[in-house]
C-alpha cells in the first residue's frame, strides 16, 4: 500500500511540476534595473496592524538590492499604540533580486525611528512579470505571516 501511495504521489508531483517547469523556462527574466524607483504599498499582520509605505529601491545589474521603506502606522491592535497612529519611521534594507525567479529577498539593516513605531524585518517578495507590482511575506517576529503588497 505504501508503494502505491508513493507512486501516486510521484505521479502527482510530475503532473504539477511539468507545467511549472515549462512556465519557468519560457518566462523572460525581468531586468534588475526595471525595479529601481519608488513603490507604494501596505503591510498587514493577522494581529491587526496596518502600515502604509513608500519604498525607494535601487537594484544593480548583478541583483544587489538596497533601499529604504518609509512606514506610516495606520492601525494597531494595542491601546497603548493608538497615540502613534500617523507616525512614520524609516527602515533601510539590503538584499538580492533574482531575475530568473522573479524574487526579491531583502532584510532591514537599520532604522530611523525616534517614536519606536517599527522594527527591522525580513521580506520575501515575488515580482509580477510586468515589473509593476510585487508582494509577499515578512518574517514578522518569526511567524512569516506579515503581508506586503507594493505597486507603482
Amino acid at each position: 500500500m505504501l508503494s502505491n501511495r508513493r507512486a501516486a504521489l510521484a505521479a502527482l508531483l510530475l503532473l504539477v511540476a511539468s507545467p511549472l517547469s515549462g512556465w519557468a523556462q519560457t518566462k523572460p527574466d525581468l531586468p534588475a534595473n526595471d525595479l529601481t524607483g519608488e513603490w507604494q504599498g501596505s503591510w498587514t499582520s493577522p494581529s491587526g496592524y496596518l502600515f502604509t509605505t513608500t519604498l525607494n529601491l535601487q537594484v544593480a545589474a548583478d541583483g544587489k538590492a538596497e533601499g529604504a521603506f518609509v512606514w506610516t502606522l495606520r492601525r494597531s491592535p494595542l491601546p497603548e499604540e493608538q497615540r502613534k497612529i500617523g507616525m512614520a519611521a524609516t527602515e533601510y534594507i539590503s538584499g538580492r533580486f533574482d531575475a530568473a525567479a522573479g524574487t526579491l529577498v531583502v532584510a532591514g539593516t537599520r532604522k530611523d525611528d525616534p517614536h519606536d513605531v517599527i522594527f527591522t524585518d525580513r521580506y520575501r517578495l515575488v515580482v509580477a512579470d510586468s515589473g509593476r507590482a510585487m508582494g509577499g511575506l515578512s518574517r514578522n517576529l518569526g511567524d512569516w505571516d506579515g503581508q506586503l503588497f507594493l505597486t507603482r
